[in-house]
């Protein structure tokens, strides 16, 4: 049954993912996150509780800090490579592409795991879309049939090998019912140009969203966000 806020994304036909046109091998990628796992500190994302419930482990290439714990976003400046980024020589070389490709500079860009049977819980990062000059692209590792993602309505099921945006500025959530973990790249950009195939047919996707996002956003706050809030609050969770 959809939430309120899917069903008006619904009625509108709204569109939230795109994918981008951009070659890369994503085995080899992989095979560098494989080799040096076990030397990696992912800790968990720092909303812990709130918007997951605790399967939901990330590490980062790119921070603010410089630091691969460092995984909260604080300020809208420049990252710079982690003490990790040595160990995925390839997936550097990857980044510089894109950085290059669509003329822009680096947010984070960090490995994203949620582990079997956990979930990331409907949350929205309001600045996390081309509306605010912000692309969050995600490059899929390790996926399962049983894990399934939403954007408000939409329902999406990425597969490894392309690379996809997805306007994070709306509701989200992530249930992985499989028995495998869900493995993503996550690489947020700041001002690309030129990332779109269909420039056009963004620009008319994105002026529709914005439209309806004065709709959408508080229907969400009103029957999830303050409800949860309050609940918080009297439970101290």
């Amino acid at each position: 049954m959809l939430k309120p806020w899917q069903f008006i994304s619904k009625i509108f036909s709204l569109n939230f993912t795109y994918q981008i046109d951009f070659d890369f091998n994503y085995h080899k990628i992989l095979e560098e996150y494989n080799v040096v796992q076990n030397k990696l500190n992912e800790v968990n994302h720092p909303s812990l509780g709130i918007d997951h419930d605790g399967g939901w482990e990330v590490v980062s290439l790119y921070s603010e800090t410089g630091n691969a714990t460092a995984v909260a976003k604080n300020t809208d400046t420049d990252t710079t490579p982690t003490e990790i980024i040595k160990y995925f020589t390839y997936t550097h070389e990857v980044i510089k592409e894109l950085l290059v490709k669509y003329n822009c500079k680096p947010r984070r860009i960090r490995f994203s795991r949620l582990k079997a049977k956990k979930n990331i819980n409907w949350h929205r990062d309001w600045d996390e879309t081309m509306e605010y000059g912000n692309s969050r692209l995600h490059l899929p590792l390790i996926v399962n049939n049983k894990c399934k993602s939403n954007l408000c309505h939409e329902s999406y099921q990425w597969t490894p090998g392309g690379l996809f945006y997805g306007d994070y500025s709306f509701p989200h959530q992530i249930k992985n019912e499989g028995s495998d973990d869900r493995l993503h790249l996550i690489i947020d950009l700041k001002d690309p140009k030129n990332l779109f195939t269909d420039p056009q047919k963004f620009s008319l996707d994105e002026k529709k969203r914005k439209k309806y996002k004065k709709i959408i956003i508080p229907i969400f706050n009103i029957f999830y966000k303050y409800p949860k809030k309050i609940i918080r609050l009297f439970t101290f969770k």
